[in-house]
């Protein structure tokens, strides 16, 4: 997994939602996040958020990277790097400071890349003169983003 910046960041991966659990709602972690199984809603993470082949996200992801292995039907906020595997699928629009895409990954979406001058300093903050759909799963703290 080469999104980890050194083997300690794995020890920092506090949750897992594994293969055949659905979580439904606001999935808020410190560190970092591992969606196995599905999740429904929102996924809200300071650390990293990983992805796997069967792993499927209907919400909005905001966090510090995202590794893409599975399928997410939402917009990604990553500031600082998103990379999407040749498993991945993405129907969404992405924000972020660093974009990987494998061969043969499905996108259909926009990107922007978060620059120093219009970077995102959290979820809660509004980036100006934007016009993204979102996709909207229910009302958020983070409809700013995505108006």
């Amino acid at each position: 997994m080469g999104i980890f910046k050194k083997d300690s960041d794995l020890n920092r991966l506090d949750t897992l939602i594994g293969n055949g659990t659905i979580f439904e709602g606001s999935l808020t972690s410190k560190e970092s996040i591992c969606v196995e199984g599905t999740v429904r809603g929102k996924i809200d993470c300071e650390g990293s958020v990983i992805i796997g082949e069967k792993g499927r996200v209907d919400a909005d992801i905001f966090a510090d990277t995202v590794l893409l292995g599975g399928e997410v039907n939402g917009n990604i906020v990553s500031k600082t790097k998103l990379e999407i595997t040749t498993s991945g699928k993405l129907r969404g629009d992405i924000k972020t400071g660093s974009l990987i895409i494998a061969e043969g990954v499905l996108f259909e979406g926009k990107c922007q890349m978060i620059t120093e001058d219009h970077g995102v300093q959290s979820s809660d903050e509004f980036v100006e003169n934007e016009e993204i759909p979102v996709h909207k799963i229910g009302k958020s703290k983070h409809d700013a983003l995505f108006p």
